[in-house]
């Protein structure tokens, strides 16, 4: 199938700008690579690639040295707001789909993406980790590859996570980042695996803790404000199991109800608690979540609604307001006055670093919050 004009036109646009990213992703991180299996950058039959979903341009880095650049399948969220919207419709080869949910339209679009010769791109976590370790993907993907009948390669970032923290408000300096490049499945064995097969080889290739990646190569990330943002994502103490009582201030972590205090060192440990890093912390913290619906807790926010059913996909903002957790429901006050029941909500995410969204009678929400993102999101959903 030949290719459009407009992909046409992407496709020269892109290619006069590679070496204009080249340069700004090397001010982003350095990265090294290895390529296994006989993966080749100037690959131009069709294939999946799959990526650990690791920092924020990870999607980047992943295909800068791509002589075809790939279909990412990305968030809708990214096409209703500028200037994302102009880069995922005008620039980049993108396929919008909804996050946690199934997306017929998608799927559709990204079979004759293949069929014009395109790779198709895919993080199949949905969603950058916020601990440091390959989380939960859908059966979905598993699916999807094994319909497709081309070869799957993954990408493993290795030092991704610990270089732009998905939680943190300041850079890094000395960022660097390993990718590994593996044809883990060949087209010529996908229709003899069943999906669960397909889903384990997957896992195997695509996990990745940065932690132990850390420990065996130690390398040195410095800022004089590592541990800022590093309350929005842990809500519960190790010392004293107290909910909701941990503060952060540059390298200084702090919890308010035990007055346990650490701090965060240039490599990216936790000094001064039970647990020196976050993979760890939230196995410890993830059981606790039950606990957070007896609790009261709130955050100041700006509120969005957004239009995806539409052509024209947007996003409308309400105005600043608080959000409330009180008894398994999310009070709204301010620019918006709302009670939202928990019985009555649909896909609940987090997108960016404090982005809280959700669709509530067909309507969907999103709160810009301030402080304890995580809580918020756990409470009325534990699978991330």
């Amino acid at each position: 199938m030949n290719k459009t004009r407009k992909e046409k036109f992407q496709d020269f646009i892109l290619a006069s700008l590679r070496q204009i990213v080249k340069v700004w992703m090397r001010f982003d991180a350095k990265t090294t690579y290895t390529l296994n299996d006989g993966f080749d950058f100037k690959r131009k039959e069709p294939y999946v690639i799959l990526g650990n979903h690791t920092f924020l341009f990870d999607v980047i880095h992943i295909q800068k040295h791509l002589k075809i650049n790939p279909y990412s399948i990305s968030s809708q969220t990214l096409f209703a707001k500028q200037p994302t919207k102009f880069l995922f419709t005008k620039i980049a080869h993108a396929i919008p789909k909804s996050k946690g949910t199934s997306d017929i339209g998608a799927v559709k679009t990204i079979f004759k993406t293949v069929k014009r010769g395109y790779p198709i791109l895919i993080f199949p976590e949905g969603d950058t980790t916020f601990f440091g370790e390959t989380n939960y993907i859908e059966e979905s993907t598993y699916k999807l590859i094994k319909k497709l009948k081309i070869d799957v390669v993954t990408c493993t970032f290795r030092g991704g996570f610990l270089t732009r923290p998905r939680w943190s408000t300041a850079r890094r300096r000395k960022r660097q980042v390993h990718l590994e490049y593996n044809i883990a499945i060949k087209k010529e064995e996908i229709e003899s695996m069943s999906v669960e097969e397909v889903g384990e080889r997957i896992k195997t290739y695509l996990y990745n803790n940065d932690y132990d990646y850390q420990r065996s190569h130690m390398i040195k990330r410095p800022s004089n404000h590592l541990a800022e943002g590093f309350d929005n994502v842990v809500y519960a103490c190790p010392e004293c199991e107290a909910l909701n009582s941990i503060i952060s201030y540059k390298n200084t972590i702090k919890c308010t109800s035990c007055n346990t205090v650490g701090k965060m060192n240039d490599y990216g440990f936790i000094e001064g608690f039970t647990y020196d890093n976050l993979v760890d912390w939230n196995n410890f913290q993830k059981p606790l979540s039950h606990k957070l619906l007896d609790t009261e807790f709130e955050s100041e926010a700006i509120l969005y609604h957004a239009d995806y059913n539409t052509g024209k996909k947007k996003r409308v903002k309400v105005g600043k307001i608080v959000l409330k957790y009180k008894d398994k429901q999310f009070e709204i006050s301010g620019a918006s006055k709302e009670n939202i029941p928990f019985e009555d909500i649909k896909n609940p995410i987090l997108t960016l670093r404090r982005m809280f969204n959700f669709t509530y009678k067909g309507k969907s929400y999103i709160f810009k919050l301030e402080k304890h993102v995580m809580a918020f999101l756990r409470v009325v959903q534990e699978k991330y």
